[in-house]
């Protein structure tokens, strides 16, 4: 009997003692090293807990610490557990150490798009670097013909338009509401292209206000935005930053215009012009005078193709 209890302890012993640790609190956490422009840049907190860096990197090594300064003794070191890791990798755990002088990560080569995230709950960075996608599409019961009863429609999902300056930035400008007889109604995510998956953008809770959010994530739970009141909205997403962001531009119940809503041609364009009404470029300045470039503009609180 007493055999027995031991040969239990010594088990429970020895499971805990390779079982891997909790998850580490960390309040905020700082790139540095030679790869670092700059010499340190503090990663972003994200609403899941985990600490995130999208930007360049130069060729060299890169030290993840929990202080914006090195404070001997009491900066930790977020250090892979094997020498020569590279930045770029699937997810490798780290150690922590509060020695400055153990290995860093490894940058091999200069570009202006990676991206490394700590995750403190499975002690784990993976870096990638990151690529503009094709497309940018929203899907969902958010839009009128976006669903039915039963499912969403793949094939009815609508485009957003990369910015010709930044091709990680895309925007979008339609009609959103709480449509009767369909599935999930309000509720809307985006698809990297058009089928379900594998790239997709979801709000970190479910039913996050579109006009509340500010942070998106790539993957994980099927989560999605709501639409709370029916009207015209402007979306733009950047895929670099996973930063989201929403605009109002006319609510369809004061009919009150801050921006666009339906398409007209160029002959529609004059004639709002003719009645008084003032043009802005899409990203809301405003002009003197009728366009005499061709392009898109607002007008009226609708969106008028001057060719």
């Amino acid at each position: 009997m007493r055999r027995s209890i031991l040969i239990g302890l010594s088990f429970i012993i020895c499971h805990l003692s390779f079982s891997p640790a909790g998850a580490q609190s960390f309040t905020a956490l700082w790139a540095t090293g030679s790869a670092v422009p700059g010499g340190v840049q503090q990663l972003e907190q994200r609403p899941d807990g985990q600490f995130r860096y999208a930007g360049p990197l130069n060729v060299g090594e890169l030290k993840v610490q929990t202080t914006a300064t090195a404070q001997p003794g009491t900066t930790q070191y977020l250090r892979p557990q094997l020498v020569d890791s590279y930045l770029i990798n699937n997810g490798l755990q780290y150690m922590v150490t509060t020695d400055a002088d153990q290995p860093g990560w490894v940058v091999s080569f200069q570009e202006d798009t990676y991206c490394f995230t700590v995750d403190p709950f499975s002690r784990r960075l993976t870096g990638q670097l990151l690529l503009p996608w094709n497309e940018v599409l929203l899907a969902g019961s958010a839009f009128a013909g976006g669903a039915n009863n039963v499912e969403w429609s793949r094939d009815a999902m609508l485009s957003f338009e990369r910015d010709r300056q930044n091709p990680y930035r895309f925007t979008w400008i339609g009609e959103l509401g709480v449509y009767d007889d369909v599935v999930e109604p309000g509720r809307f995510k985006l698809e990297g292209q058009m089928t379900w998956g594998p790239r997709e953008l979801h709000p970190y809770t479910q039913d996050e206000d579109l006009l509340q959010s500010t942070q998106m994530r790539q993957g994980g739970d099927d989560t999605k935005w709501r639409v709370s009141q029916h009207g015209t909205y402007r979306i733009t997403v950047d895929l670099l930053t996973l930063d989201f962001h929403a605009e109002l531009l006319q609510n369809a119940r004061s009919g009150e215009a801050n921006g666009i809503s339906t398409v007209s041609d160029a002959s529609t364009a004059t004639q709002q012009h003719r009645r008084g009404s003032t043009f802005f470029s899409l990203d809301g300045r405003r002009l003197t005078a009728r366009p005499s470039q061709p392009g898109l503009y607002i007008s009226g609180g609708r969106k008028m193709i001057i060719r």
